[in-house]
């Protein structure tokens, strides 16, 4: 891992690289465009981002949120035409090598002060010795939310295996309550429930043998991970494999069912559309007697447009994004943080999620070459799953396919 600057004569050497001291800081008038995913954390975004103007009254920072399902087709279409934002967001890994080696993330190793940085978050980042981007707004883990008033008056605690979960599934079917909201239209949900249910079977040393080939999405043991997701598709709500994500999201905040998978990023989301809702979190259920699991990985990381003409100001921002008072807002108004000095502020369902991902958590899919490809295939095939369309055999056998290991 390339070390980054942790002096001040590194840091003026920098800033001096870059063409822009503190008389251009002072002089120049610039504004950053940035595009960002979460509509829902507009206003807690825009109190960070205030912050960092009132540090640097020469750069404003032009915020444009993009809705997730929609955000992916306008930066591509904006990046194959030059007209991209100075600063946007992408999954750390794969994705982010593809944009570095197509020459629109520029290459910001040796810019940055990383130091603050927990372990994990430097490894994502890591692109062979460099650093095209850095998770300025946080990380997320996935697991199981609740409501705790609707579980509280059914008499029940959450499940924690395969069997409860099937069990409180036919109760509260039979007492008319949807157990499970699942936005299923574009299979990113169900992506993270799979995820979740092989990760509980592999816990971590195993998904290590997963990456290495050592293990297969059919090993027997396995194949339940996709049979159990399969059978839960009766638990969910009518239509799930036709319900967009912003529909499902406003389903589960209205208790129009009593659980859902969920990120911890959700939450501020969850409470804009209904500042009433009372939520717990916990693993999501383990696939027969395994644990419970959760998966996290980091929020997008934020890139600078190589085509930019403001590098030096987006560089200026990103590192203040990393330091510990922009990162003590996000942890106690939006999500969780990558950054080891801060710890949140009285946030429970934060510090359920910390609590949850303790039990058995390992790093999403989409973030790790050799399985980022398992990732897709599952999005593109879960529908067909739920439906009963395509066998569990079929679709483990589709993403065993996609796991590409390297040589």
């Amino acid at each position: 891992m390339k070390k980054t600057f942790t002096s001040g004569l590194v840091a003026i050497s920098i800033a001096l690289s870059l063409g822009y001291t503190a008389a251009t800081q002072a002089d120049d008038k610039i504004t950053l465009s940035m595009w960002h995913h979460h509509p829902e954390w507009r206003d807690k975004t825009e109190a960070i981002l205030a912050a960092f103007e009132e540090a640097h009254p020469n750069i404003t920072i032009d915020l444009e949120e993009i809705a997730g399902t929609n955000y992916t087709a306008r930066l591509n279409t904006a990046l194959a035409a030059g007209e991209a934002p100075d600063l946007f967001g992408l999954p750390a890994g794969p994705e982010t090598a593809t944009a570095a080696a197509s020459g629109y993330a520029a290459d910001l190793t040796g810019l940055l002060d990383t130091d603050s940085l927990r372990g994990a978050a430097l490894e994502a980042i890591d692109n062979d010795g460099k650093i095209y981007g850095v998770p300025i707004l946080g990380a997320y883990s996935v697991g199981l939310y609740y409501h705790r008033d609707i579980l509280a008056d059914l008499g029940m605690e959450p499940p924690t295996n395969q069997a409860e979960f099937m069990s409180m599934c036919k109760s509260m079917l039979d007492k008319g309550i949807t157990p499970l909201v699942v936005p299923a239209s574009d299979g990113i949900v169900p992506s993270f429930i799979y995820s979740m249910l092989t990760s509980s079977v592999t816990g971590a040393e195993g998904f290590a043998e997963l990456r290495q080939g050592k293990r297969k999405f059919t090993d027997p043991d396995m194949l339940e991970a996709a049979r159990f997701l399969q059978d839960m598709a009766k638990c969910m709500q009518p239509g799930a494999v036709s319900t967009p994500y912003v529909e499902g999201k406003a389903l589960a905040a209205l208790k129009q069912g009593a659980m859902m998978p969920g990120g911890s990023a959700d939450y501020p989301g969850y409470q804009e559309i209904n500042p009433d809702v009372d939520l717990g979190v916990v693993p999501f259920p383990g696939v027969g007697d395994n644990k419970p699991a959760t998966v996290t990985g980091l929020e997008y990381i934020y890139v600078v447009n190589a085509k930019s003409e403001h590098q030096e100001a987006a560089v200026t921002f990103l590192n203040w994004m990393l330091g510990d008072e922009a990162q003590q807002m996000v942890v106690d108004t939006i999500t969780m943080t990558t950054n080891k000095n801060v710890v949140p502020a009285e946030n429970r369902i934060l510090e359920e999620f910390v609590q949850a991902a303790r039990v058995n958590d390992v790093r999403v899919f989409y973030e790790l070459p050799e399985i980022s490809p398992v990732w897709n295939t599952i999005q593109q095939n879960a529908a067909a799953l739920l439906l009963g369309e395509m066998s569990p055999e079929e679709f483990a056998q589709l993403a065993q396919d996609a796991v590409k290991l390297s040589n």
